[in-house]
């Protein structure tokens, strides 16, 4: 079996994605990393339940997409599928990826930026 280790990894990215988003949903709690970066003090956010609204559906999704590619790749690799396919699915991917950023820079400027 020839499986690629970045499969396991953008699964796991995934699954940490959608635990995050979560836990933001569900406890109100905003982590920095995965969602905001890092240098942003999530206590200092105008409107936690705005951001927290916007993001959680936009970051469910990105987990779940992200986990769907991560086992698209495991399996196209197990059973020697076409190549074509796993960049068919890489460039959607991506597309959600810049999606997702625009979504995430949006989110910042109403939310957290003054």
């Amino acid at each position: 079996m020839d499986t690629n280790i970045f499969d396991f990894l953008i699964i796991i990215s995934g699954v940490y994605l959608i635990y995050t988003a979560i836990v933001m949903k569900t406890t109100g709690k905003i982590t920095g990393g995965a969602i905001v970066s890092k240098d942003v003090d999530v206590d200092n956010i105008r409107d936690k339940e705005g951001f927290i609204r916007y993001m959680f559906p936009k970051s469910l999704f990105m987990g779940i997409l992200t986990c769907i590619i991560g086992l698209f790749g495991i399996v196209s690799t197990r059973f020697n599928g076409p190549s074509y396919l796993s960049l068919v699915a890489v460039g959607c991917f991506m597309v959600i990826l810049i999606l997702f950023a625009i979504s995430s820079s949006r989110a910042r400027k109403m939310f957290i930026d003054e």
